[in-house]
């Protein structure tokens, strides 16, 4: 009960969205007695943001339990820390949004201009810009104590609140990679008589917002972002009823990690891995 601004929350206190309340009301179930003490106002405002934080923490209680991890919500400090064999893993959620209307690099759907273009650079700056929020929030932690050195730390992104979320190519990247990687469009390689000879993504190093700054896109090609060990991605929300939960999270690791995550601590149904060892680098994927 209480004040709601949150549409979201809104239609679905008021039982217009049955199946997604009783999804939220089952991750309530295992959640609550990790909340903090401003869950259930928060929610009431700002419902996407704190479900995210719920729909992870639950994720990991699921293979915690299975595996003999250790989950819990410590304040001060980032949403979840997973303790796996004397190793603590901070993991700090963040949604990433589609800017303050108005502004020139958010993002609109449909394309104000009329011309149906998918703006895929200023997707992308949304994901750069939360996972710079949470590294200069996280260096905060790192002053004070909270989180040591030799802690992992994860971002972890949902970007289900984002427009045009599946409209991209079916083989291309995905967009959170874009924001680690100098990883360009997607392109498919033709021979003089027309004939498919490939497919890669064109080297993209850098965006230009509206006001021609420069936001570079390598984040974990950069030595000074060696503490953030690992980035989570998802695109799960109240209508998602997943299962198992986090089926759908993505993980790409960090090759210059200073504490990589270690292997099978956090769920992920595809994890994405870098090797830099040679003249051009590869990126990989696995299941798992």
């Amino acid at each position: 009960p209480g004040e709601a601004t949150d549409l979201a929350y809104i239609n679905l206190r008021s039982g217009s969205c049955a199946a997604a309340r009783e999804f939220a009301e089952s991750l309530w179930a295992k959640y609550h007695a990790l909340a903090d003490l401003h869950f259930l106002t928060e929610v009431r405002h700002n419902f996407h943001a704190r479900f995210w934080e719920m729909y992870l923490t639950c994720s990991l209680l699921e293979i915690a339990s299975a595996r003999g991890f250790g989950v819990s919500c410590p304040k001060p400090g980032p949403d979840v820390l997973l303790e796996v064999e004397g190793q603590r893993i901070w993991i700090e959620a963040i949604i990433a949004t589609s800017g303050a209307v108005g502004r020139p690099d958010s993002v609109i759907e449909p394309n104000p201009d009329g011309s149906g273009k998918i703006p895929e650079e200023k997707l992308i700056l949304r994901y750069t810009n939360a996972i710079r929020e949470k590294y200069l929030k996280y260096q905060k932690y790192l002053d004070d104590g909270v989180v040591k050195d030799a802690n992992v730390f994860v971002i972890a992104i949902n970007g289900a609140a984002l427009p045009y979320r599946w409209a991209w190519a079916e083989k291309d990247a995905p967009r959170f990679l874009k924001a680690l990687y100098p990883i360009g469009s997607f392109q498919v390689l033709l021979d003089r008589a027309g004939n498919i000879v490939g497919e890669r993504n064109e080297p993209r190093f850098r965006i230009l917002k509206e006001n021609q700054a420069e936001v570079l896109t390598q984040t974990f090609l950069d030595e000074r972002c060696n503490a953030i060990s690992a980035v989570l991605c998802s695109y799960a929300d109240a209508g998602s009823y997943s299962h198992p939960l986090g089926v759908d999270f993505e993980l790409a690791h960090n090759p210059k990690a200073r504490c990589p995550v270690p292997q099978g601590a956090i769920p992920a149904y595809r994890s994405w891995i870098a090797d830099l060892t040679g003249d051009e680098g590869e990126l990989t994927s696995r299941a798992g």
